[in-house]
């Protein structure tokens, strides 16, 4: 019996440790501390660039609030991919996250290629470029807050997600106006997280794991 149990505990014990080291594996971006500030810099001018956008341009919306820098492809400090996902609150309670699948339409997500350029110039210092309304790179390397020439006049695929999501009923009266929302709160999130969606699961099958032995 004794011996059962000790079997037990020590099956729990290399479970919940590896699951420990799948988690922290799968959720924190291996990079190095030069690397995490450019991209929590420039990706906090990313999520300024349309928090502005959506308070300047649209009424109805409540709070606005960005998800982490979601990484994709990590791999020893390099990086595929990074993004962010901004979710819109409307004054109704409802909520809805932008970059998402909605009625067979797939919007980009808020990231690297499409929207932001990050790099190191050669002599180390950082380098971000942020795509202004007519596709153009506008320099905001040394910029600690948006700048007006980085401000977004229109944005047709974010238009088109969020009437999309109006349609939906998953937004009530969000929509465009140039009076936008001025007392809209914004929450800006430069935290760095691996692909959205891992944590749970790796947290889930561990648990399911734990249960059937």
């Amino acid at each position: 019996m004794k011996k059962k149990i000790f079997t037990t505990l020590a099956l729990i014990l290399v479970l919940v440790s590896g699951g420990i080291y799948i988690y922290n594996k799968v959720t924190k971006p291996n990079l190095g501390p030069k690397t995490t500030k450019l991209y929590q810099r420039g990706f906090r001018l990313l999520e300024e660039q349309y928090g502005t956008y959506f308070k300047e341009h649209y009424k109805g919306i409540e709070k606005i609030k960005f998800s982490p820098i979601y990484i994709e492809g990590d791999n020893g400090g390099s990086m595929l991919n990074a993004y962010v996902r901004p979710t819109i609150y409307d004054k109704y309670g409802n909520k809805a996250t932008l970059g998402t699948t909605i009625k067979n339409y797939t919007p980009n997500s808020y990231g690297l290629v499409t929207h932001i350029f990050l790099d190191f110039d050669g002599a180390g210092n950082d380098v971000i470029e942020l795509m202004d309304s007519h596709g153009n790179e506008i320099d905001v390397s040394n910029a600690k807050h948006l700048p007006d020439e980085a401000k977004l006049t229109r944005a047709k695929g974010t238009d088109l997600n969020i009437e999309l999501l109006v349609e939906d009923g998953q937004l009530k009266d969000v929509v465009k106006d140039e009076k936008g929302s001025p007392e809209a709160e914004i929450i800006y999130d430069v935290k760095l997280s691996k692909e959205e969606g891992w944590c749970g699961f790796v947290w889930s099958r561990g648990l399911k794991n734990v249960v059937r032995s």
